[in-house]
């Protein structure tokens, strides 16, 4: 995601939120969905490259006039393995991914405003948490040029040898903090996130969300 790209939408829902009204501030339940960029911190942040987040979710205010709201959301991060760096024995990889699955539960404090309204919560979450890594290799095989009324001739075809391949899903925490801004009939916010996950060494990550709630 590019600076313009988020600056721009900033900007422009900032213009909106000029002719706002109370936005979602009147509903016992609200919807949201959001978009943003990922960042893995500490030790996951030396072998992942930052990626990307989707999270989809809902805020539960019993009492709307209250600042005190609960929060529900399970979210998608996705990764890509820095292949420049080395792991545990040396071992240079080609190719890996790693991806996230959560679904998380708190409790969010929400200011009142018509413009724009701070928001700020803590919570607790399942986090399933899954990577590869593989390396090339070139072994026997069969070519079929499809230029040449696929005629197959033997040689060597590349593959993939998964070096490694780990699922876990683990107990977590995380905090977030953001500012909302109230359209006509639903609200633009923008977050930040901390997650931290009980794995070995830790699993820290850092997401940055665009989001839209109705």
């Amino acid at each position: 995601m590019s600076r313009r790209f988020v600056t721009a939408t900033v900007f422009c829902f900032l213009a909106m939120s000029t002719a706002a009204t109370a936005g979602t501030s009147d509903k016992p339940v609200s919807w949201q969905f959001d978009i943003g960029y990922s960042m893995a911190q500490g030790m996951a942040g030396d072998v992942l490259e930052d990626g990307y987040t989707i999270g989809f979710g809902a805020v539960l205010r019993p009492n709307p006039k209250t600042p005190i709201g609960y929060k529900f959301e399970m979210t998608y991060d996705f990764w890509d393995v820095d292949t420049s760096a080395l792991f545990p024995g040396g071992t240079q990889v080609d190719d890996g991914d790693a991806n996230q699955w959560a679904i998380r539960a708190g409790v969010q404090y929400e200011s009142s405003g018509d413009r724009a309204k701070f928001v700020g919560g803590v919570g607790i979450g399942g986090y399933r948490l899954h990577a590869n890594v593989s390396e090339t290799v070139y072994v026997p095989g069969y070519i079929c040029d499809p230029y040449y009324w696929w005629y197959c001739y033997p040689g060597l075809v590349a593959g993939d040898i998964i070096l490694e391949d780990r699922t876990l899903t683990k107990f977590g925490y995380y905090a977030n903090l953001g500012v909302v801004f109230p359209l006509t009939s639903s609200d633009f916010y923008i977050e930040g996130q901390y997650h931290w996950v009980n794995v070995e060494e830790y699993f820290e990550t850092f997401p940055i969300v665009l989001g839209w709630r109705f």
